[in-house]
């Protein structure tokens, strides 16, 4: 079984993961992971944090990098200090990371991106198999458009995947690429990724791809070029791990590929690969938007916890995903 939420500094998230965790074997963090915008007081607490839990010192937990992982400095315009020197991923190769002038950043601010950075390798993307499923984790912030070094080597991983060994096909970012959520939706590193990355995830028929940066929760049916497809990826938002939930929705009614949305409730999700053809989603609620916090009133009604059918072995003409069970 596989866990997936972006962590932030508050427990209750963690609190209830380590209650209700059972049988979780890895741990998926999409980026953001400290909040620490280059404070390494703020990187410290979280390890303390987290080394205050057993299952962290016994389950792999795989990252990817966020916006406020970048730990911008703009007076030695290094980036990715702590991220890259913290934790230590299954590298290509060593990271290459170049000093970065401060227009790559919104006036200046060390937290807001504006364009592709000098960051290869290293912990900015990797891969690796877990059981029945190979996973390819990828940099939002680093180069993706066609000819770069990460696209390059992300078709070349795509193409090499034995579906036959690893059936399920998992794809992690910190940007997501479809989202009903009108904060970001317009970065270059989510327009950029629909145009180029999307094309070459349904080509290979990715399962997954599970995404953070939006502080709200969404799943997509499977989906491509913006309709429902069998054999498209389902695309996940959990970006409501504890820091916040309460983006407002772009459009008040659904876009037609979304399949479930909220923006009032904290959670994390889980992935329970049960063979090669189906697995089980549950996104899990452990808090909501409190009367003195900036949000939208919690959905209780909202539920998440459904059955899923390996595209790859699903037709063109039948719809992929079985009935939503109510947790």
């Amino acid at each position: 079984k596989l866990e997936q939420n972006r962590l932030s500094s508050e427990d209750n998230t963690t609190d209830y993961r380590l209650h209700h965790g059972q049988g979780i074997d890895c741990i998926l963090l999409a980026g953001d992971i400290a909040y620490a915008n280059a404070d390494h007081e703020v990187w410290d607490s979280w390890m303390d944090m987290m080394s205050d839990y057993d299952f962290f010192k016994m389950i792999p937990v795989q990252i990817a990098i966020g916006n406020h992982d970048i730990d911008y400095d703009s007076t030695t315009l290094e980036i990715g200090l702590a991220y890259e020197n913290r934790f230590r991923m299954p590298q290509v190769q060593p990271a290459i990371r170049s000093l970065a002038p401060n227009d790559l950043f919104h006036h200046g601010d060390k937290k807001q991106v504006k364009d592709f950075l000098p960051y290869q390798y290293g912990n900015a993307f990797y891969s690796f198999t877990f059981g029945p499923s190979k996973h390819i984790v990828l940099s939002s912030y680093s180069s993706f458009l066609p000819g770069s070094v990460q696209y390059e080597w992300l078709r070349s991983e795509l193409k090499s995947t034995d579906r036959s060994i690893t059936p399920w096909l998992i794809v992690m970012l910190h940007c997501p690429i479809y989202t009903t959520f009108d904060h970001h939706h317009d970065e270059i590193f989510i327009t950029e990724a629909r145009i180029h990355l999307e094309p070459i995830f349904v080509e290979y028929v990715v399962n997954f791809v599970i995404s953070g940066h939006i502080h709200s929760y969404m799943r997509t049916v499977p989906t491509a070029n913006s309709t429902a497809h069998p054999r498209g990826p389902i695309y996940i938002i959990q970006g409501n791990g504890g820091r916040q939930a309460n983006e407002p929705f772009m459009n008040e009614v659904p876009e037609e590929w979304v399949k479930v949305r909220d923006h009032s409730m904290y959670g994390y999700g889980t992935l329970e690969l049960f063979n090669i053809t189906h697995a089980k989603w549950r996104w899990v609620k452990t808090g909501y938007n409190n009367a003195n916090e900036k949000g939208y009133q919690p959905e209780f009604g909202i539920n998440d916890n459904v059955w899923i059918s390996n595209q790859l072995y699903v037709a063109n003409d039948e719809y992929l995903e079985g009935e939503s069970v109510s947790s």
